[in-house]
């Protein structure tokens, strides 16, 4: 991807702008792409750094400053270069543009946002927001991906789970009465775990197909407006920082001196569950790994059967987090200063790798 001539914000627009009405066009005609051509894919992250912290953090083999708070890196991953854009208009939800073969873009965002205590992570969107892109346009296309084997091991799934691993992709005008008869399915419900979304959106005669991903990751197969597709991103992301922000505000716990005794500001979140847990206990280590998606680490402490407590730290930004389990729910306690992005994280992950029908409740 030639990037020279991309000397300002509206350069970069104009050339994916370009690049949607390419790969719109040969899928129309030929149904492929032409060898070298790519789509875009533009990828939604929460942050708690600068870009230049990302720096120290990321082999970033070069950068370069392309207008205000929009800036051009080639980030290096085994031995090869790869180009991105990255926009810090909004400095608590990146978004990066990118031209890249898909498994190489999705493998660049990995390693950045994976990192221990690099203040990055992904946009986990709950399914409730998932079935709100449905609405956003014409329903063209869903992923199901029901992954437990991501998180549990296989003897718990074997033992505890009636799908390790479960996944349907479906596109298409039958698309819709598919998914239908799948959500209508009682004994299926808790298993319908959203891995993207297709739409066309249409608004005052421009269009862009756009697939989103549980992950915040937009893929554009075509369109006639670069604009809709910013504006798509930016619906989206505001109501994701809508939620994040109505976490931060109402459910981190603070404590505050006072002359009788000490008072107590917030309360816990708590993620009532669908799929009973069987055995705690074995649900706890499971979860606290350390690994990706969850990324917890902890300590249990078991204060009656089938009822324990975790302490423990979550490795995004290191914050400290409490939550009391049982089979039917989950209390999630965030420290004062903790970042909301972890209960997102803990929720959403529930609902793709162990019960899509878990609901948490967040004031508003």
């Amino acid at each position: 991807m030639s990037t020279t001539s991309i000397q300002s914000r509206r350069d970069l627009f104009e050339h994916l702008e370009y690049t949607i009405e390419g790969t719109y066009d040969e899928l129309v005609d030929d149904q492929e792409l032409q060898p070298g051509q790519t789509m875009l894919k533009t990828f939604l992250i929460e942050s708690n750094v600068t870009p230049e912290q990302l720096r120290e953090r990321v082999d970033i083999a070069e950068a370069r400053e392309v207008d205000f708070d929009l800036h051009e890196l080639v980030i290096r991953r085994n031995g090869n270069d790869h180009t991105f854009f990255l926009d810090s208009s909004d400095s608590r939800f990146w978004t990066l543009y990118t031209l890249e073969e898909s498994d190489d873009a999705k493998a660049v965002v990995k390693d950045m946002v994976s990192g221990v205590r690099n203040g990055l992570d992904y946009t986990w969107m709950p399914v409730e927001q998932q079935r709100d892109i449905m609405e956003m346009g014409e329903f063209r296309d869903v992923g199901v991906s029901y992954e437990a084997d991501e998180v549990f091991s296989s003897d718990y799934i074997e033992d505890r789970l009636d799908f390790g691993d479960l996944s349907v992709q479906s596109s298409g005008r039958g698309t819709s009465t598919l998914f239908d008869i799948l959500d209508s399915q009682e004994e299926l419900s808790s298993f319908l775990s959203l891995s993207a979304v297709g739409i066309k959106r249409e608004i005052s005669g421009s269009f862009v197909l756009e697939r989103v991903t549980h992950n915040g990751r937009f893929t554009t197969s075509g369109g006639d407006s670069i604009q809709l597709h910013i504006d798509t991103v930016e619906e989206i992301k505001n109501r994701y920082a809508n939620l994040l922000q109505r976490i931060e505000e109402h459910h981190r716990i603070s404590y505050e001196s006072k002359e009788h005794g000490t008072g107590i500001d917030g309360t816990p979140l708590v993620i009532e569950l669908d799929n009973e847990i069987e055995d705690v206990r074995e649900f706890i280590e499971n979860i606290i790994t350390s690994k990706n998606p969850l990324r917890l680490w902890g300590a249990k402490t078991k204060l009656d059967d089938q009822y324990w407590k975790v302490k423990g730290i979550d490795l995004h930004n290191n914050d400290k987090y409490t939550m009391e389990i049982c089979p039917e729910w989950i209390r999630l306690y965030l420290d004062e200063e903790a970042c909301g992005n972890t209960a997102l994280r803990i929720y959403a992950n529930l609902q793709r790798h162990y019960d899509s029908n878990a609901v948490m409740e967040v004031l508003e």
